[in-house]
């Protein structure tokens, strides 16, 4: 179990995130929906500790993070237990795909190089490209690199994964080669929150929804019952418009 409370941040005077709660089970897919610079990605980046939330908590499992004092040694966890998947990839383009993926478990988990390739193989395969080993990111096309970057999550073996709109960056005819991959994980039940636009996937993919605005969460529940028939005015006016785009 994953529990985030209230959790709060601002840049300057701009209040981002306004105390969020969200509670997410084991094996749960919650896809966050909602406009454009509405904190979706910051609360994201705030469970990463990419950015310190101000206040609020999370805990993960039996470890809990008190994020109005968290230490050097909270972060680290955070950052070691939890995987971040971008719309913009951030592979090494000075390493080899392979080299991508064993790079973190040398770094971050401390593995043994032969015990890293072993495990970077296996995830290789699992993510379609055992062939591409020795390739290098400039040599693939957007939809292989975003999934050599969630075979690097995946590697860790993080209790969640955190994908920041995994499709946004890619040419329409590459996007379906994503979300199958994903739409796999969730078969496998990975724990996975996924911030994103495709508001189809969502539905079909996910377990439940948040709709999120103005750095609240204003509805949430099973995906098909948000997205179908939504309650909350605001989550039907910006589902209609996505649909009419």
């Amino acid at each position: 179990m994953i529990k985030l409370k209230n959790i709060h941040k601002a840049f300057g005077n701009l209040e981002v995130i306004k105390g969020i709660d969200l509670d997410i089970s084991n094996g749960e897919v919650i896809s966050i929906i909602g406009p454009s610079g509405t904190g979706k990605s910051t609360l994201l980046r705030c469970i990463n500790c990419l950015e310190v939330a101000d206040r609020g908590g999370i805990q993960i499992e039996d470890f809990a993070v008190n994020l109005d004092n968290i230490t050097k040694h909270d972060k680290l966890w955070l950052r070691r237990n939890t995987a971040m998947v971008f719309q913009g990839f951030y592979l090494f383009n000075n390493k080899t795909v392979l080299k991508n993926i064993t790079e973190g478990l040398i770094v971050v988990k401390k593995m043994k190089k032969s015990e890293a390739e072993k495990k970077a193989l296996k995830i290789l395969k699992q993510v379609g490209l055992l062939e591409k080993k020795d390739s290098y990111p400039s040599s693939l096309s957007g939809g292989q690199k975003q999934r050599v970057a969630i075979g690097r999550a995946l590697a860790l073996d993080p209790k969640i994964l955190l994908f920041d709109e995994p499709t946004s960056a890619l040419d329409p005819e590459l996007v379906n080669e994503v979300l199958v991959l994903i739409k796999e994980l969730a078969k496998q039940k990975k724990t996975m929150l996924i911030v994103t636009h495709e508001i189809n996937f969502a539905r079909n993919v996910s377990d439940r929804v948040c709709f999120m605005e103005q750095g609240m969460i204003l509805e949430q529940g099973p995906a098909k019952e948000v997205i179908d028939n939504p309650k909350n005015e605001r989550t039907s006016q910006f589902l209609n418009v996505v649909r009419h785009r």
